[in-house]
């Protein structure tokens, strides 16, 4: 699958005839052609005056914008696009914009009259904010790679045959008794691989000493029952998708019982029914995917080391590199972590993580595969709570939705 990156032209230019790719000189470009060079297949730019160009195309210097085309000659640049773009397209292209919605529109039309899959992954942001993100992929390569190869991973323990299934599908027949587990959220995508799910929630279980509980209770208990009920002082998971839910609808007041205490009375459990109905409907959706991790219940465990890790892999102290869509529930959260991760936690998104985790996950994806390992479990380092990455307060957070 050929994923084609279409960058927009900008006004700041070299003096003389340059390559296209060397004619435009902003940040917002040069940040677009990181992206388009180092996360697609190819990539061509949009120009106002020569339609469009690919990277290598001498190219003179010119001062014209779409801004001052009138629709029918918008039109007609987007026509004049297409027609060049066709005969780059393979069956199954796929066309990522970087680029305003001048630029997109028209365009964005014919693709999808044609059945082309498009994303325009920075379409939510402003220009400053898009270049502070574009940036922040330079600046935090290592980390961008660790997250691909994350993302890899799960792919692979997804085509062993455990999942990923909607969480109102799983029952315990189909789930290891301990284990990580992953969820996803229709609607929210990878920035940074703009057609691949984004993953909203990282999770465990039985990390205190001596717990019983299994990985089919944790998940039954977000999930709720097969009739739509649920307890969400059980699963900070339910209370925290009930609250953003209230929060979203301004019921918060009809609700007010809501998260108060860790056990209620029968009327007010079901005074608070539907709200229940409602956060079960919501995560039963989900896609989850699990990962059979078999240690003793401890915080020390490889499990309690893989939650933090991934965590802070995916958000940490600078913010998640995969940003949540600006409709995402979370963004109603009250819980400041949880639209500033773009994930359902709250413990451990601000902390740092260590880059062998993604080791320690592919160790554990080769066993769910079948494959022969070197070694045996435990495969997360010695002492890794007290000598690794430690928690840490965010304080360069970009809060870029």
């Amino acid at each position: 699958m050929k994923t084609i990156c279409l960058v927009a032209c900008t006004s700041r230019k070299a003096l003389r005839p340059s390559p296209a790719a060397d004619l435009y000189r902003s940040p917002l470009f040069e940040g677009g052609r990181w992206f388009a060079e180092h996360r697609c297949d190819a990539w061509y730019i949009l120009s106002a005056r020569y339609g469009l160009l690919s990277p290598n195309e001498e190219v003179i210097p010119y001062d014209e914008s779409l801004n001052r085309m009138s629709e029918s000659e918008k039109v007609q640049w987007a026509e004049k696009v297409f027609d060049r773009l066709l005969a780059q397209l393979e069956s199954d292209s796929r066309i990522v914009f970087l680029a305003g919605d001048q630029y997109r529109k028209y365009l964005h039309r014919e693709l999808n009259e044609r059945g082309i899959e498009t994303r325009a992954p920075l379409s939510e942001l402003g220009i400053g904010r898009q270049v502070a993100w574009l940036q922040k992929l330079v600046t935090e390569e290592k980390r961008l790679q660790d997250t691909d190869r994350l993302y890899s991973l799960l792919q692979r323990l997804a085509a062993t045959g455990n999942g990923a299934r909607r969480l109102k599908e799983c029952d315990a027949q189909r789930i290891p008794k301990q284990g990580v587990y992953f969820f996803w959220e229709g609607g929210q995508f990878r920035m940074t691989q703009p057609f691949d799910g984004r993953v909203v929630r990282i999770g465990t279980h039985a990390v205190s000493q001596g717990s019983k509980a299994t990985l089919w209770n944790r998940l039954r208990t977000h999930r709720g029952g097969q009739d739509g009920s649920g307890n969400h002082r059980g699963s900070i998971f339910r209370l925290h998708v009930g609250q953003a839910l209230l929060r979203k609808t301004k019921r918060e007041e009809q609700y007010a019982t809501w998260g108060i205490g860790q056990s209620a009375s029968q009327a007010i459990r079901a005074s608070e029914e539907q709200i229940e109905q409602e956060v079960s409907a919501a995560i039963g959706e989900m896609p989850v995917l699990w990962l059979n991790v078999s240690d003793s219940a401890s915080p020390d465990s490889d499990r309690a080391y893989l939650e933090r890790n991934l965590i802070g892999l995916l958000a940490g102290p600078t913010g998640p590199l995969d940003l949540p869509s600006v409709d995402w529930l979370g963004h109603w959260s009250t819980r400041d972590a949880i639209p500033s991760s773009g994930l359902w936690n709250v413990n451990h998104v601000f902390d740092e993580y260590d880059p062998k985790v993604v080791d320690v996950l592919e160790e554990y994806v080769e066993m769910a595969e079948g494959k022969l390992v070197t070694r045996t479990p435990p495969f997360a380092p010695a002492n890794w709570r007290t000598h690794g990455p430690r928690s840490r307060v965010m304080t360069q957070q970009l809060n870029l939705v």
